[in-house]
């Protein structure tokens, strides 16, 4: 039997080139932001098929960041799946918002479409709060039925985001699950699918300005290029802050082991699939 993850194994096939890659990052000196995380960046969008993609601190830290981009709080129902890690519906109450637990499908554990459309017919019914998002999560590998969320989302004007921290690279007939989310989030604990040497985090998304807000709200709420159109300054924008935010960044040397081990996650995936 295949064990869940071997990183020992893996670590061994790497051998040589993530030492180098994080020495080459210490010696280049740009420890924050640093290229190496830019060049992660354009990769890891282009694997997941998204527009954009944004690392941060870690998984959870990932979820938070649309939430705060959305304008999520108070009075607001934001819809998971009752069997997750307990990050999926930690980080609702951060904001004051509420989160609503969605029964999952007895086969694959996964938020089952048509309890998340009874929950959310009572939480309108009940009229205490607004339905605002839902968070599918892709669990043991296995992407959720996005299809039928993603209708049901439609229906009543909901935001949809793809906890994939669980099953990264998963996909319907060779499509992410973004081609149905708003937002894919993953994080890069060692031991999830693609992990690194210590926390990180992703959001993945092909919203443009939403992509800009995720990147304000990451680095405590900087100026963002859609908060400068048609604006001058009389002092260096870089400390312009224009709403509240986090410090959620990746480092430039996690970004550097994660470029290794993303050159070969695909053919990982498809060996695991066998």
């Amino acid at each position: 039997m295949l064990p869940f993850i071997d990183l020992q194994a893996q670590r061994l096939r790497l051998d040589g080139k993530i030492e180098a890659a994080v020495q080459a990052a210490v010696v280049g000196g740009a420890w924050v932001m640093g290229p190496q995380v830019r060049q992660f960046e354009t990769e890891l969008a282009a694997f997941g098929q998204a527009k954009h993609a944004l690392g941060c601190a870690n998984g959870t830290d990932a979820l938070a960041l649309p939430l705060m981009a959305w304008g999520i709080g108070r009075g607001d129902a934001v819809f998971v799946p009752s069997f997750t890690f307990a990050a999926t519906a930690e980080i609702v109450p951060w904001f004051d918002a509420e989160p609503v637990f969605v029964d999952v499908d007895a086969g694959t554990y996964n938020m089952d479409p048509k309890a998340l459309a009874a929950a959310i017919e009572g939480v309108v019914a009940e009229g205490r709060l607004k339905p605002r998002v839902v968070i599918a999560v892709d669990l043991f590998g296995q992407p959720a039925d996005y299809p039928a969320i993603k209708a049901i989302c439609d229906q009543h004007g909901l935001k949809l985001i793809s906890d994939s921290a669980q099953g990264f690279g998963c996909t319907i007939d060779g499509d992410h699950p973004l081609k149905w989310a708003d937002i894919t989030t993953t994080s890069f604990f060692p031991a999830k699918p693609l992990g690194c040497y210590g926390d990180g985090g992703a959001v993945l998304t092909n919203d443009d300005e939403l992509a800009q807000l995720i990147d304000s709200v990451r680095v405590h709420g900087k100026a963002v290029a859609v908060d400068l159109k048609d604006r001058t300054f009389d002092h260096d924008p870089k400390y312009l802050n224009m709403r509240i935010g986090l410090n959620s960044r990746l480092d430039t040397i996690q970004a550097a082991v994660l470029i290794e081990k993303l050159n070969v996650f695909g053919q990982e995936i498809e060996w695991r699939n066998r």
